[in-house]
């Protein structure tokens, strides 16, 4: 049987991937600009962190397929610091060109490092009391590499608190603010990655993706909240959806139960004819909850009225 460790890192880990894909395509469905593209690149890189992490649950028994669960989950991490620096410096229009050039070519040498197999080499399994992980051998580049991870998070995260106190709005200023956060909580979530390299804190993993976890909830609250990225109307459209098939669903359930447990059995009417009953009954509640309920949703976002 799973420990609490590998139940609690795969539950954290599939919500985690659920939440990254959802955002993923509420931002390029509405985003046009590089920033967006940037920000969608790094939501990609931590909904695949997240499935591998799940996988790594999932199949955590299984020693021989761990190393390439590995690759998969390590390889697009990488990415992780030059693709938050570059947001960074795109979203808040204080672009360092040297300095972004920079980081990417730290990032293009560590890539040629870790393919030399001096940085990040994958190597077998660890086996814990509480579960196994793929193994990574310690390499001369280790500390330098770990630096570059947080010198270029802290300074985009810097970047962006700048940019808060320099906003000309309130809702501006919340924007970078949420993103400021998230973006300092993804950097410490590689608290995570010292179970990989034979350090036994079993708290370490599911801790590191509960920060992922997190990063990706803040970004959701700025969405629903606050407009991030001005991504209003499919959240609108879809919390519409949403309501009124749960309230359909609520319906049928309950008028098919009543029905055929205190009138089926009265009048001997088939389950059939019932259901159709239910479905009806729902439908007639449903059409005038339907303008109340939108009227609510505009007045929450503060939107035109939806054509459905």
């Amino acid at each position: 049987m799973p420990s609490a460790i590998v139940v609690a890192t795969g539950v954290e880990s599939g919500l985690g991937f659920l939440l990254n894909s959802a955002i993923l395509y509420l931002v390029l469905s509405r985003g046009r600009k590089p920033h967006h593209y940037f920000f969608s690149a790094l939501l990609l890189i931590c909904a695949i962190w997240d499935l591998g992490v799940l996988l790594l649950m999932v199949r955590n028994t299984h020693l021989d397929e761990l190393p390439a669960i590995g690759a998969i989950i390590c390889l697009p991490c990488g990415l992780i610091p030059a693709v938050i620096f570059h947001f960074a410096n795109l979203y808040t229009g204080q672009r360092i060109t040297w300095a972004i050039v920079t980081v990417w070519a730290v990032t293009a040498v560590i890539y040629v490092i870790m393919a030399a197999g001096l940085y990040f080499r994958i190597d077998g399994a660890y086996t814990y009391p509480w579960g196994n992980v793929f193994r990574v051998l310690p390499g001369p580049f280790d500390a330098a590499i770990l630096a570059t991870w947080f010198i270029a998070n802290l300074w985009a995260c810097a970047l962006l608190l700048r940019a808060s106190r320099q906003a000309t709005s309130v809702l501006q200023k919340r924007h970078c603010l949420y993103l400021f956060a998230g973006l300092l909580v993804i950097t410490f979530a590689i608290v995570k990655t010292v179970v990989v390299m034979g350090i036994d804190l079993p708290w370490a993993l599911p801790l590191g993706m509960l920060l992922n976890d997190v990063f990706v909830a803040l970004i959701g609250l700025a969405i629903v909240k606050d407009r991030l990225f001005d991504i209003t109307l499919i959240i609108k459209r879809g919390a519409l959806y949403s309501a009124l098939a749960a309230l359909l669903i609520f319906v049928y359930s309950f008028t098919e139960h009543m029905l055929i447990t205190y009138v089926g059995e009265a009048v001997g009417a088939s389950s059939a004819v019932l259901r159709f009953l239910s479905v009806a009954l729902g439908i007639a509640l449903l059409m005038p909850v339907k303008s109340r309920l939108e009227r609510w949703i505009d007045a929450y976002f503060g939107e035109r009225k939806l054509a459905f």
